[in-house]
């Protein structure tokens, strides 16, 4: 199910490190969240760190949620990574990172898609995020240390913030006149 990857990476903002290391134990279907948690190097997988060193939750929506638990029950038993390799010599380890560039730039391409990175697709996120929530909790959800990050690369000015914008003001100088 390798949209699952894909929208999974694009529900949810992650890293491409984040959704490598992603284990069924970071995922919590009963409260629809995952955690990007460190990971110690025990219990199957391999030590890695967060970007941010902090921990973070973030909520995952139900369609994905659907597909995640279709994943988990088509699983092999004993996997720990949600993402694995599907068969050949590597079948049931982590996936390597060049296999998700290699499989998101053939998807790309096959959609019609200019040349483009994983990333932006954590970019789209974090700008869809912006025209509903405020900034720190996009932020927060990205997993960004610094706000300026979360303005600087992933909050885009929407056509609509505008208008609301102009209706604000106008509305008062109204109450003014």
């Amino acid at each position: 199910m390798a949209s699952s990857r894909w929208r999974t990476t694009a529900a949810c903002g992650l890293r491409l490190g984040e959704i490598i290391n992603l284990t069924w134990a970071d995922i919590d279907f009963s409260e629809a969240v995952l955690r990007v948690v460190a990971k110690r190097g025990r219990g199957g997988t391999e030590a890695w760190m967060p970007k941010d060193k902090d921990a973070r939750t973030v909520p995952i929506p139900k369609s994905v949620l659907d597909l995640l638990t279709q994943l988990q029950v088509n699983a092999a038993a004993g996997h720990v990574y949600v993402f694995v390799v599907p068969s050949g010599s590597n079948a049931a380890h982590r996936m390597p990172r060049q296999n998700f560039w290699r499989d998101f730039d053939a998807l790309r391409r096959r959609a019609g898609l200019p040349p483009g990175s994983l990333h932006d697709l954590r970019k789209s996120y974090c700008t869809n995020l912006s025209g509903a929530v405020p900034p720190h909790v996009v932020q927060e959800l990205a997993g960004h240390s610094d706000i300026r990050t979360t303005r600087r690369y992933d909050v885009k000015m929407q056509p609509e913030f505008i208008t609301a914008a102009r209706a604000a003001v106008e509305a008062a100088l109204e109450v003014q006149e």
